[in-house]
């Protein structure tokens, strides 16, 4: 599950995952260890549509799901909406 704190390493990172390799201090790469690089770059790029309002309310709705299942908690949920929408 993402946190505030694992969120906060990938935005420093740049979402670089070889950024990440090279830079990120052994207690970041620990925190990072089972994280879903995939899943969440995905989740970033559907948000970015989301707060462009690229897309249909149904898709909207179901991102938000995704992202609520994807968070540990509403306090990461809406860090994360709020850094997309600065994309």
């Amino acid at each position: 599950m993402l946190t505030v704190e694992k969120l906060m390493v990938l935005i420093n990172c740049n979402w670089d995952d070889d950024l990440f390799a090279r830079a990120a201090s052994a207690r970041e790469k620990a925190l990072l260890a089972d994280l879903n690089w995939g899943k969440y770059v995905s989740l970033l790029q559907d948000l970015v549509l989301v707060s462009r309002n690229l897309v249909s309310k149904e898709y909207a709705q179901k991102i938000h799901q995704l992202l609520l299942a994807a968070c540990a908690d509403e306090e990461t949920a809406q860090t994360f909406i709020g850094y997309a929408s600065t994309l």
